[in-house]
């Protein structure tokens, strides 16, 4: 059926406004259906929905003067309703006289004329975001998707924060690029910054030190042919006095050579897009604004159609670009945990087929045969073959209990599910040879530096992989893998090496001597902790010569809600001062936006803040005497994911919250000068901790070699956790030492 016939037998639909809208904020928008020539017959429906996993705010219809209200308009016999089914679909039902030819529906999204704010668009970019319509004329229950749908383009707004990207690895004499970033308060490019920026780098000549900023630029420039003068550890400053935004690149360790292997950043796992035909604009921002070095685009495979997996591979193709940026080809092999759960299937050739690990959501079933259902089938097929699987926490949380070790040379260990410890540790658990890394898992295209948003399902930005490869190459990315000479962070390019007797992270060596661990770390800001572990076991932790401040306290809270994925905790808390004023609060890893201070005065705070694995927290600055005292109380509220389809074994999966522990303490300052006060309130590290804050500038580097006294006979894998004062972290991957006694 052509465009025009679909148009006059069931109708167009029209969205006003339509211009451009920024991300994050509140409007008005009039949907409005007007029926064709075959009408809606009564018991049809009008279904409105888009592909995209927005986080746009959810209509009701309760209040008024609220935000989300949404208000329906139809002709009065035709008597329509309209079902909220999740954030991303709607359906009007037609229960009465039906509606003719030319009729209208007109769905007001954000009414403000109850007094209302409106309603709060989605929080990330995206340059065609479809209000797809979809019409059951007869009630039958068969719908017919209308051509043309409304489509806007959501941009970022007003710059809130400046980034500057630099390579982690550099040396003299070899020019290299530089990203400087406007964002908005969301995380994306700020399309309206207009700014000047100053770039200051002692030691680094930078061709343009005054770089202007038009609208032309969406917010992103880049810099060619900066170049170090000499060896050492380089910092770039941006400044743009007028708005008083200013920034400090990632550290740039300069070597007098280069190095055999440079470290770069990407994200294995940087997760899908709903719609295939924006798989080009996925890669493209991995590249051009997360300013990473690779990505994998990973699309759950029971999803991905044939004309889907073509799209794919033809963008991983375009944007394989040796010496810049590699699309690594992929796919997410995704059946429930049961079966083995999420993995992350990886090729280091173009152009290979998809094995699914099932066809539910594919209407085409001619390939069906080549399914592979259990995760005993995947090893099968792909063993002896140049693939990589990695498992990972995400939809579903991989098994463990399964595992091949010559596909599977590490595991994700935070993303924007969270930060998942758990799942380290039981590698270690089950003395699997397994390295660990960071990805986004990101569903709003912004791999490399994806944001949770408002949805229900993410808790945490973007974590990163880390790697030390050879060249920019797909072969170079997943032999450096492989080799699990990688980490993981939770998105901060934090500088990291390690080695036991010279061997590097990754690696095996054997011994019949107590190794000797050494490790290295360059932040991007003070380190608040860096230890070292043999397997479960906390070695060593290097001591950084911090002082707590008298006057600044520090809360955090941590932990996850189960072993599983959709993790995360809620955090009620509220604080009241005895004996003092609190004069400014600064908030620590609030990622979500759901997060926040929702009430504070000059001796209380209350604060909502919803996270999963990492500490988040608040410093309160203080103007008390020692006997001041803080009276803490806090309620937690556990994430869960649960299915309600037939007896809740199947979907829609819907987030819930069951009300968990609870815990009410006091504690003084001048207890606080003693020691902080910890307080477990649960499994899987659910925990407060209050404690005088350190001293700012504390060191943002750390140094040490470390001998092991009594290593264990047989292997030993040695890792390095680093925590930074604003809670961010990196994960090493192991080295596994085998330890043979020399008395043996």
């Amino acid at each position: 059926m052509s465009i025009s016939a679909a148009r006059e037998i069931y109708g167009h639909a029209t969205l006003a406004p339509d211009a451009e809208i920024v991300a994050g904020s509140h409007g008005t928008w009039k949907l409005t259906y007007t029926a064709g020539s075959k009408g809606v017959a009564p018991g049809g429906r009008i279904r409105v929905y888009t592909e995209s996993d927005t986080d746009w705010g959810i209509p009701q219809f309760q209040d008024p003067a609220g935000a989300d209200y949404m208000t329906v308009e139809a002709p009065e016999k035709a008597r329509v309703g309209v079902l909220v089914q999740s954030v991303t679909s709607l359906v009007v039902l037609v229960c009465g006289q039906g509606l003719k030819p030319g009729e209208k529906v007109i769905l007001t999204y954000g009414d403000r004329n109850g007094g209302g704010p409106g309603s709060r668009a989605q929080t990330f970019l995206e340059a065609k975001h479809f209000f797809w319509v979809a019409v059951d004329a007869d009630g039958s229950s068969a719908y017919t998707r209308l051509p043309d749908p409304p489509c806007v383009s959501i941009v970022g707004g007003p710059a809130d924060r400046l980034v500057v990207i630099a390579p982690s690895t550099a040396s003299v004499g070899n020019p290299f690029r530089l990203m400087v970033k406007a964002e908005d308060a969301w995380g994306n490019p700020s399309a309206e910054y207009t700014g000047t920026v100053e770039l200051l780098a002692d030691g680094v000549e930078i061709p343009e030190q005054s770089l202007r900023f038009d609208r032309g630029h969406s917010g992103v420039r880049w810099i060619e042919g900066c170049a170090p003068s000499q060896p050492g550890v380089y910092r770039i400053t941006a400044t743009d006095t007028r708005s008083k935004l200013e920034a400090q690149s990632n550290p740039i360790v300069c070597g007098e050579q280069p190095e055999p292997y440079g470290l770069y950043w990407g994200d294995y796992h940087g997760g899908q897009v709903a719609m295939a035909g924006k798989i080009s604009d996925f890669f493209r921002y991995a590249r051009d604004v997360a300013a990473i070095q690779f990505a994998s685009y990973q699309r759950n495979d029971h999803a991905v159609s044939k004309s889907d997996w073509e799209l794919q591979q033809r963008a991983e193709c375009e944007f394989h670009q040796p010496g810049r940026f590699i699309a690594i080809p992929g796919f997410e092999w995704s059946p429930r945990t049961g079966v083995g759960g999420h993995h992350n299937v990886y090729f280091r050739r173009h152009n290979q087929p998809i094995r699914r690990s099932s066809h539910s959501a594919v209407q085409d079933q001619s390939d069906i045969d080549t399914d592979l259902p259990h995760i005993t089938d995947l090893y099968r097929t792909y063993r002896n073959t140049d693939t990589v699987i990695t498992p990972h926490v995400g939809g579903e949380h991989s098994d463990l209990t399964h595992h091949e070790p010559a596909l599977e040379p590490a595991v994700e260990v935070t993303s924007t599910h969270g930060s998942f410890e758990w799942f380290l540790q039981e590698t270690l658990e089950h003395r699997y040879k397994l390295g660990f890394f960071g990805g986004s898992d990101s569903h709003t295209g912004r791999p490399g530096d994806d944001r949770p948003g408002h949805q229900h399902r993410r808790y945490a930005k973007a974590g990163l992989a880390a790697v030390y490869a050879t060249q920019v190459s797909l072969k170079a990315f997943l032999e450096a893998l492989k080799a699990r000479r990688c980490y993981a962070t939770t998105g901060a390019r934090i500088v990291l090496r390690t080695e036991a007797d010279g061997h590097p992270m990754g690696s095996e060596p054997t011994t019949d001597s107590p190794p000797e661990i050494s490790a290295s770390v360059i932040g991007t800001a003070p380190l608040e902790s860096v230890e070292l572990f043999r397997g479960l076991e906390n070695l060593y932790t290097h001591p950084l010569q911090t002082a707590p401040a008298s006057n600044r306290v520090r809360i955090l809270w941590e932990g996850a809600s189960r072993k599983s994925s959709y993790s995360g905790v809620i955090w009620d808390g509220s604080l009241n001062l005895a004996g003092g004023k609190i004069t400014a609060v600064e908030k620590l890893r609030f990622d979500s936006p759901r997060s926040d201070i929702v009430d504070r005065s000059e001796s209380s705070l209350r604060w909502h803040s919803v996270a999963c694995g990492y500490r988040s927290g608040v410093i309160l600055d203080l103007n008390a005497e020692p006997d001041a005292e803080l009276q803490l109380a806090i309620h937690t509220s556990l994430i869960t994911g649960p299915t309600y389809g037939g007896h809740g074994e199947i979907g829609p999966r819907r987030m819930s919250c069951a009300p968990a522990e609870r815990v009410s303490f006091s504690v003084s300052l001048q207890e606080l000068a003693e020691e902080p006060v910890k307080m477990d309130i649960g499994l899987l590290n659910r925990k407060v901790t209050v404690s005088l804050a350190p001293e700012q500038p504390s060191a943002d580097t750390a140094e040490f070699a470390f001998t092991d006294p009594s290593p264990e006979p047989g292997v030993n894998p040695y890792w390095v956790r680093v925590v930074q004062t604003d809670m961010e972290m990196a994960w090493s991957s192991p080295i596994f030492v085998d330890y043979v006694s020399s008395g043996e």
